[in-house]
Formats: C-alpha cells, structure tokens, sequence
C-alpha cells in the first residue's frame, strides 16, 4: 500500500522528481519519476544523490530505512522504468538499471497494493506508455 507520497520532491536546486513510496511487509518500493518541468540534471545522471535524500527526507522519517528497498526509476529522458539496483546499498554507489517492462511494472505495483496506479499515471500524462513500449529493453547506462 501507499506510504508517501511526494509531488515535486526537490533534491537539488533546480531539480526535482515525484516519488512514490509503497510498503508490503518488509518490503518498500520506491518509484522515481523524473519529469521534464525543470532544467536540472536528470534522476538518472544523479540518482546517488536522489536516492540519498529520499533515504534521509522520506524513508528515514517513516520509519521504513532498514526495511528491503525496490528501486523504480522513470526516466524522463529515454520514457522507460527500470528497476535499479546499486553495488553497494548503504552508499548507493554503481547504480545499475534493468529495462522494466510495462505488464512487469504492473504486477509489481499489484504486489505493493497498487493496480491501478501505473494507468493513473498514464492518464495524467506522468508516463508515456507509447514511447516506453518502443524500447527495445537493453540495459541502460548513466546518460542514456
């Protein structure tokens, strides 16, 4: 189910990016979605910095940072989520992502409480299905 979530959640200066924050059991899912009303870097080219000020301005206050975190990123750049993961998990260091399909995405929303949530973002223009189904699903790498 739902925990967060924060509309325009500023992680720099001229930044920001929505951010979702679902709990099932031990499990919470985070989603980042960048969007294209600012003129500050991307999530993705900064998303060490990002997921250290969700940990300490969102996760931290709920009470859910020793909790298993799931990170989603939506790229605001290329149109498509991924699932990242990083090498190290309490520093955030050597982000990796992994093309997340859209039927994927759903069933992990499903999981977390949330079917409905991915075609909401969808309508309200959050989210371009069109662009995202497009993709060929390669890993993606930082600037992509």
């Amino acid at each position: 189910m739902k925990v967060v979530w924060r509309r325009r959640f500023p992680w720099h200066e001229q930044a920001w990016c929505d951010v979702d924050v679902y709990r099932l059991g031990l499990h919470v899912l985070v989603v980042l979605r960048d969007q294209n009303d600012h003129e500050g870097t991307s999530v993705t080219n900064a998303l060490e910095i990002v997921a250290r000020r969700v940990r300490e301005q969102i996760l931290a206050p709920e009470g859910l940072e020793g909790l298993e975190v799931h990170w989603v990123e939506w790229s605001r750049t290329d149109g498509v989520a991924s699932v990242v993961s990083f090498a190290d998990e309490e520093c955030f260091e050597g982000p990796q992502w992994q093309y997340l399909h859209p039927a994927e995405f759903q069933k992990i929303l499903a999981a977390f409480e949330a079917p409905d949530q991915l075609e909401a973002w969808i309508r309200e223009g959050a989210l371009d299905l069109k662009g995202w189904e497009e993709s060929r699903g390669e890993p993606r790498s930082r600037g992509n």
